[in-house]
């Protein structure tokens, strides 16, 4: 289905235009809204193996006067869910003029969302150390391979410094002696400090959706990661936003997200 497909192709970090999009580019009325409806049915299933049935339901009440269309507000609805989003978060948003539906309908339409925009839609913001790639490792959820970061300092979320974080990939061995290379894995150099802009909520959902289970250590998904100087400014890589302006240094990543301190989702802990 175009959802889940456009999924896995942000979650790689693909662009636009895949052969599988191009297929489903215009597709006929009656089967479009039937590939929309399994689509979902597949994501709502996915919700409920996760215990998130109910925060959707209570995103689709908090959204019924703002809706524009009934579909686009049940898909941002499903997908604010999958991201561990709640209603009384959108709704201190908007408060403040900020709407959750709309930067998660234009995320996973692949359209404009800004570095400040991903951050609200991200669980976890770390500056984080990564180590080397680890493979062979019995693995429930999927993936191939995973890479380990130590947090040197959390900014949003329940990590701690020295919390091991695993950011899962699809490449990897297959078990019978081939290799599985995915060319949109992030490639981290080992030894080097990033900051990671990551959803937990977001694997648990895509692993859900593959009908997979996900590793009991602590394994998000990337949204952003940028390569940390050692005077603190942010270099333009590995995976920068692919719109809006680009953060500058780790201050005004900080200022970003201590503007949004009062937003009930935004865990800042002290400095260190």
């Amino acid at each position: 289905m175009w959802r889940n497909l456009m999924l896995s192709a942000v979650i790689g970090g693909l662009v636009a235009t895949t052969p599988a999009q191009a297929q489903l580019k215009d597709p006929p009325p009656e089967v479009r809204r039937q590939q929309v409806q399994t689509d979902q049915q597949e994501r709502l299933q996915a919700l409920t193996r996760r215990g998130r049935l109910d925060a959707y339901r209570q995103l689709v009440d908090a959204n019924k006067a703002a809706a524009s269309t009934a579909g686009t507000s049940r898909d941002a609805a499903i997908d604010l869910a999958a991201l561990g989003l709640t209603a009384s978060e959108v709704n201190a948003l908007r408060r403040n003029n900020t709407d959750l539906f709309d930067i998660a309908h234009r995320f996973f339409e692949g359209t404009t969302t800004t570095p400040s925009e991903q951050m609200l839609l991200a669980d976890t913001v770390v500056i984080a150390r990564a180590t080397q790639v680890q493979t062979g490792k019995a693995r429930v959820d999927g993936f191939l391979s995973e890479i380990p970061f130590t947090v040197v300092k959390p900014l949003k979320g329940t990590r701690a410094a020295g919390d091991v974080i695993l950011v899962p990939r699809n490449s990897g061995p297959l078990g019978n002696g081939s290799e599985e290379v995915d060319f949109s894995d992030i490639r981290f150099t080992p030894d080097k400090t990033y900051l990671l802009v990551l959803s937990k909520n977001w694997y648990e959902q895509y692993v859900a959706l593959r009908k997979k289970q996900p590793e009991s250590h602590f394994t998000a998904l990337p949204y952003l990661a940028y390569e940390v100087s050692t005077t603190g400014a942010l270099l333009p890589g590995p995976r920068p936003a692919l719109s809006g302006i680009a953060p500058k240094d780790l201050k005004s990543i900080e200022a970003e997200l201590n503007a949004s301190r009062d937003a009930p989702r935004t865990k800042i802990p002290r400095k260190i």
